[in-house]
């Protein structure tokens, strides 16, 4: 891990790292915009484990045999995030699962295409679930799949998740059709499987986007986010699990250090979550400065409808930092603060856009924090810093000068 491009200054017994070249802009900071998930909440007994649960039952239904909620480990999950490309979790749930069953043997996917032509798509996904672990029972005995076929393909994932890029399910769809080459059983068996998941459609239609959801939110929330009764999860959802990172007092200290209306979100999760973990505290941030999920979703759609084509506007790309700013209406630079490569990705095509944006990548709150951390050292990020809570103490150094290196 090479550091020396970076002063270190240490914070509660761990290293912040601020970009030698990057402190003439970083003294220039009057407005901060902050990822949600990861940076202001702790989500590491939530989203984690909703994506594990989410391909367990998905691979249960599919295959009709009782599936360990371990099998996909944090790591394999962070190799995915390093990417670039899966700051949704859907997209995440839809690399795995199209990886694992992609690699079943091939007399497995003849059977699993044979009885998943046979299931109505138009039913919800929960149906449709149903009906496929119903018909694949029938055909498959539960130790068709023995603990070395798991095995492999969770050691082959590992590997798989390292040639993935910043295009996300363009890449997992790219890579998994060009191993097969010119087999066309497996490309139809591949688009069948495909559209059974409707890997980007809503809640609702999407298989994955449904389950998730439900496992994540729980009952009531999803109800209230979607609009949509539940059929899986009547219970309490893993959000139950998260946890406040940042310090009321310390929002306070960077209203103080910028002003009121001075603070902002930019967010890949919908506002309903978000609000139901921060309370009270999301007053803190200016609304107009303040952009979830459902602002970029409309902007896509009205966009997509004007020119005629699908258009992506969710993280990398820079939509929801750059509208965020917006907010602020004048500024001399923004801060973003992220917990993902993803995010690095976005702060820097903003400051493509504009050249008025920093970034700090937070690693302290993380499953894997040591691999987080070097990753955003190897990106080259402006600040990499332990927590969001040390924020007013590292922006009151940088104003002074005082680091050791």
């Amino acid at each position: 891990m090479k550091t020396d491009s970076y002063l270190i200054l240490k914070v509660n017994g761990l290293e912040a790292y601020i970009r030698k070249d990057s402190l003439s802009m970083l003294k220039q900071v009057d407005g901060i915009v902050f990822d949600c998930d990861g940076v202001l909440v702790d989500i590491r007994d939530s989203y984690n484990k909703a994506i594990k649960k989410t391909v367990a039952y998905i691979l249960e239904a599919l295959l009709g045999m009782k599936i360990q909620e371990n099998l996909v480990s944090d790591e394999i999950i962070f190799l995915f995030r390093k990417t670039g490309g899966f700051n949704n979790d859907w997209d995440t749930v839809y690399g795995i699962l199209m990886f694992i069953l992609s690699n079943l043997p091939s007399n497995i996917r003849k059977i699993f295409m044979q009885q998943i032509q046979k299931i109505d798509l138009k039913q919800e996904p929960s149906k449709r679930l149903s009906s496929t672990r119903k018909a694949i029972e029938k055909e498959l005995s539960n130790d068709t799949l023995t603990n070395a076929f798991f095995n492999d393909v969770i050691r082959n994932l590992k590997m798989f998740a390292r040639s993935l890029d910043a295009s996300g399910i363009v890449s997992v769809d790219k890579n998994l059709l060009k191993k097969e080459g010119s087999n066309k059983d497996f490309t139809v068996f591949y688009n069948i499987l495909k559209e059974f998941l409707h890997p980007q459609a809503k809640v609702g239609i999407s298989v994955i986007a449904t389950i998730f959801e439900e496992f994540f939110q729980g009952a009531k929330l999803f109800n209230r986010t979607f609009g949509i009764q539940p059929c899986l999860n009547l219970d309490t959802g893993m959000i139950e699990n998260e946890k406040l990172i940042i310090i009321p007092e310390v929002l306070d200290k960077l209203i103080f250090l910028f002003g009121k209306n001075r603070l902002g979100i930019a967010s890949g999760s919908r506002i309903e979550p978000a609000k139901y973990v921060l309370r009270d505290l999301i007053t803190k941030f200016y609304p107009d400065a303040s952009v979830f999920l459902e602002t970029t979703e409309e902007a896509e759609c009205r966009l997509s409808q004007d020119k005629g084509v699908s258009i992506n506007l969710k993280k990398p790309e820079p939509f929801s930092l750059l509208k965020a700013a917006e907010g602020f209406k004048e500024y001399n630079c923004i801060l973003y603060v992220g917990d993902s490569i993803e995010d690095a990705l976005m702060a820097k095509k903003a400051s493509d856009a504009s050249r008025n944006f920093v970034f700090a990548g937070v690693y302290q709150h993380s499953s894997l924090a040591n691999l987080v951390r070097d990753s955003f050292l190897e990106f080259g990020c402006d600040m990499v810093i332990p927590s969001v809570n040390d924020l007013p103490y590292i922006i009151k150094s940088i104003r002074r000068g005082k680091f050791c290196e």
